[in-house]
């Protein structure tokens, strides 16, 4: 059985944010939920393990606070939930990095992502993702037609409508943990830029 990755990213609910009464600033309340990009991304997966093709890990990165959003990623079917945590903020090519060396260490087929996050609207990360890890990339693709090719990749957004979670497994992803990951080597300076030209 092939193991597909997702690559998953906790973003502000739009519905969280706030404007000041002087409309000069914008805030943020509480909630936080799943970059809707990644869920196509979770839902390609998803299909892939219906079908009995694969298992499903999803890849993190953020603080310990994190790990609670990411439990609903349980709930809608997948097989285990990673949180490499960090302290502090980091860069695109940082957060690509921490994603590349643990990814190096465990075994793994296929790498999913959104094509796009909200926070910045960019998807930078798959393809230093790529690239780190010298395989190729793939631009927003709606299905997976080779399971014996190793590759990164985008999945289109709306290919299909991503699943909803069931009363009963939200009350089984409550018991579930988040595997928590630390970063064990040191990452490069923010404002060094990793990804090549031309990728694999």
């Amino acid at each position: 059985m092939k193991t597909i990755v997702v690559l998953v990213k906790e973003v502000p609910d739009p519905a969280g944010l706030g404007v000041s009464k002087s409309k000069a600033q914008i805030f943020e309340r509480e909630k936080r939920i799943i970059n809707p990009a990644d869920r196509f991304a979770l839902e390609l997966a998803l299909q892939l393990k219906d079908r009995g093709l694969a298992r499903v890990v999803t890849v993190s990165v953020g603080s310990h606070s994190t790990s609670g959003t990411l439990k609903e990623l349980y709930a809608l079917g997948a097989d285990e939930v990673i949180l490499i945590v960090t302290r502090n903020e980091l860069s695109r090519n940082q957060i690509a990095s921490a994603i590349s060396n643990y990814l190096l260490k465990i075994d793994f087929d296929i790498v999913l992502a959104g094509s796009y996050s909200t926070i910045n609207n960019l998807g930078e990360v798959p393809q230093r993702v790529a690239a780190e890890l010298k395989l190729p990339f793939k631009s927003e693709i709606s299905s997976v037609e080779n399971l014996e090719e190793k590759f990164v990749a985008t999945v289109k957004p709306e290919f299909s409508r991503p699943r909803r979670p069931s009363a009963k497994m939200i009350l089984l992803a409550r018991k579930k943990e988040v595997r928590a990951v630390e970063l064990d080597f040191e990452l490069p300076p923010a404002d060094v830029m990793r990804l090549s030209t031309e990728l694999p």
